[in-house]
């Protein structure tokens, strides 16, 4: 894989953030300072390459192919809002900026609203997701944000902790989920990969609903195999929510996980953080 001067990071697969290592890189976060000095138009030329490469693949056909039959059996045409969480390094990254050309593909394709949010982003990042017409997330919302209760919301967690994608989960708990579409790693995979034990503890939310979930896998054609594996689409048909009871949802407490088996940078890290520095 070419690396366009920058230093590439061969995947983000079941990335968990070592909270150590990303000290340095959260004091430069939200700065022009170290790692975050780049010349912004190169970047977005850099950028809108990836899009045009990903985009003209056989493997966006397939994510554009299973979104529609998935809206379809949700009964929607579009997809009006996209949120995306854990992007990553998209300048500096090249897997993440191939995700990031995809995420602008979708954003294009559909004419969405796209709300983003990491927060190890650099303000020049910022500058730059702002630029391209997307609505940079100010707060840490550790992935629990409602969506929407009258239209589509895909959620784009690429290669992101499952814990993100449990929060979510627990934010929108109830036959709502039927709104929503989540593009992460394959549900399927986590409960497979994983012993009951772990899942209880850092992916309930996941475990809970996927008998009531229709994965619909995308066929990972792209030319970098390790960018886009492992994800898939998932949706919550109506029909297969309606077979819940009350009871089901009426089990909904707030995630939470230990210290030494949380995987993504939690707002109480960044407040301990600021008090150190």
């Amino acid at each position: 894989m070419p690396n366009d001067g920058f230093s590439y990071v061969k995947t983000k697969k079941r990335r968990t953030r070592n909270f150590e290592t990303n000290k340095k890189t959260l004091v430069t976060a939200g700065s022009d300072s170290g790692e975050g000095k780049f010349n912004n138009e190169a970047a977005i030329r850099r950028i809108l390459l990836a899009k045009k490469e990903v985009e003209t693949s056989d493997f966006y056909s397939s994510v554009l192919r299973k979104l529609n039959e998935g809206l379809n059996q949700l009964d929607f045409l579009d997809v009006k809002e996209i949120v995306c969480y854990g992007l990553g390094h998209f300048v500096e990254c090249v897997g993440a900026r191939y995700q990031f050309g995809l995420l602008l593909s979708l954003k294009d394709h559909f004419s969405s609203h796209v709300s983003i949010f990491d927060p190890i982003f650099y303000n020049s990042e910022i500058n730059i997701l702002r630029e391209l017409g997307f609505e940079v997330i100010t707060v840490n919302e550790e992935g629990k944000r409602r969506a929407s209760p009258d239209a589509v919301t895909l959620i784009y967690l690429p290669h992101c902790p499952k814990q993100l994608t449990n929060n979510f989960l627990w934010s929108n708990w109830g036959p709502e989920l039927r709104n929503c579409i989540i593009f992460s790693n394959s549900f399927s995979r986590i409960i497979e990969s994983q012993p009951k034990r772990i899942l209880k503890a850092n992916a309930e939310y996941i475990l809970n609903i996927s008998p009531y979930t229709e994965e619909l896998g995308v066929d990972n054609s792209f030319r970098y195999k390790d960018i886009f594996n492992d994800i898939a689409i998932h949706i919550f048909p109506q029909k297969k929510l309606n077979s819940v009871s009350q009871v089901f949802w009426n089990l909904c407490d707030e995630p939470e996980y230990s210290a030494d088996e949380t995987e993504f940078i939690t707002n109480k890290f960044i407040s301990a953080l600021k008090v150190e520095n």
